[in-house]
């Protein structure tokens, strides 16, 4: 038997109809949502990005249509990155590997993102900058000391990018489990696996990881 044909039997297993799989986490009209829940869900736990969101919504009236340069304008009235997270967020947890400050990171990725030469400020544009692979805009983010690809995947997925899976600690280690040699699943290899699963059961990538993530996450 195949990985492929390994990993689809596992998803009927374990996974069930994929008609009755959650649908995925997505701010399909503010860049802000998907910028504040791509950093604040790097190695924490979902219930802290929730937190986060649920503030800056209380914050901003506006939030489910905020842009890049909105919620940039709300980290300045705020004094500033570092007083958002602390008064505004109630969180001041570090960007994976770093001593900065989540919304230090948001700033300066949105920042990039606004400054390039097809400025990338809202939802539709970095919907559109997927679409044509556009190697600027993901590196413009990915160039955040503490963010990377997972950051930039993560963040084009919540905006509606429905091709764009996110290979992390949950996802990988579902894929190690069910088909083994964890030397050989590189995250490379994880997201074309992921890829033709997702195409083998008529479902959109995005939908895949994500039901692999609720599979394995112990809040469910």
């Amino acid at each position: 038997m195949t990985e492929l044909e390994l990993l689809v039997k596992a998803i009927a297993a374990d996974l069930g109809d994929p008609s009755e799989w959650r649908p995925p986490v997505e701010f399909r009209d503010s860049l802000a949502l998907c910028a504040l829940n791509s950093a604040y869900s790097l190695r924490a736990s979902s219930a802290a990005a929730t937190k986060a969101l649920a503030r800056y919504r209380a914050l901003r009236p506006t939030a489910d249509t905020d842009n890049g340069l909105d919620l940039m304008e709300a980290m300045d009235s705020a004094g500033g990155p570092a007083d958002f997270a602390r008064e505004i967020l109630g969180n001041e947890s570090k960007l994976p590997g770093t001593n900065r400050l989540r919304p230090e990171g948001i700033y300066e990725g949105l920042s990039r993102l606004a400054a390039l030469d097809t400025a990338v400020t809202s939802t539709e544009h970095l919907r559109t900058a997927a679409a044509k692979g556009s190697t600027s805009a993901k590196a413009a983010w990915i160039s955040v000391k503490g963010f990377g690809p997972l950051a930039w995947s993560y963040l084009i997925m919540n905006a509606g990018v429905s091709t764009e899976t996110k290979p992390d600690v949950m996802v990988q280690r579902y894929l190690v489990r069910v088909l083994g040699d964890e030397e050989r699943l590189t995250p490379a290899r994880t997201r074309q696996i992921l890829q033709l699963a997702a195409a083998k059961l008529t479902v959109e990538p995005r939908d895949f990881d994500r039901a692999i993530w609720l599979h394995e996450s112990p809040s469910k």
